[in-house]
């Protein structure tokens, strides 16, 4: 409950215009003027599909009528195999799903992906849905680019960050927030 705690004390330091202390950070290379605020870790993933496409596999045998027919039903049922499978990686699921340490600065979200770090820059967000009770927060970034979703005990405290970077000064009025926030 320590993160949850963390969160409430951020929101009211935040709604009483206190600036948050600094936290120094090695590694990324933050733009002039742009503070570290939070460092966590969390369950990370991306939502997205995969292209569908599956290589089909022929079959070409020669020989006796019965060896032949066996021959095309093994491979129709792989390609079968092949096809579903296909199909259902083509369904968008949370992927790339990873333990990754975070940074919340004063103007994004760093994580440090398989992949290396992904910025999530508050004014590149399109979607903020942070969900308290399963601790997660997803940020949508428009057409194009797939959401992220951040899992654990550290998302109220993000989420907290998160609103007020992207949703301004009205970040407290969030219901979704209001736990937190009072």
């Amino acid at each position: 409950m320590w993160w949850w705690e963390y969160a409430r004390a951020t929101a009211r330091r935040i709604t009483q215009g206190i600036a948050p202390a600094p936290v120094d950070v090695w590694g990324p290379v933050l733009e002039p003027n742009e503070v570290a605020v939070m460092t966590a870790e969390v369950t990370y993933s991306r939502l997205y599909g995969g292209n569908g496409l599956y290589e089909p596999t022929a079959t070409y045998f020669l020989g006796r009528p019965a060896v032949m027919i066996g021959a095309l039903a093994a491979t129709a049922a792989v390609n079968h195999r092949r096809k579903v499978k296909a199909r259902r990686d083509a369904a968008p699921s949370w992927r790339d799903v990873q333990h990754v340490p975070v940074i919340v600065t004063s103007q994004r979200l760093l994580a440090a992906t398989d992949a290396g770090w992904e910025s999530a820059w508050w004014r590149s967000v399109a979607e903020f849905q942070p969900d308290l009770p399963e601790w997660s927060l997803t940020l949508g970034f428009g057409p194009g680019y797939s959401p992220m979703r951040l899992f654990g005990p550290a998302t109220p405290a993000l989420s907290i960050w998160a609103a007020a970077g992207v949703l301004g000064r009205q970040w407290s009025a969030d219901p979704r927030l209001a736990a937190l926030v009072g």
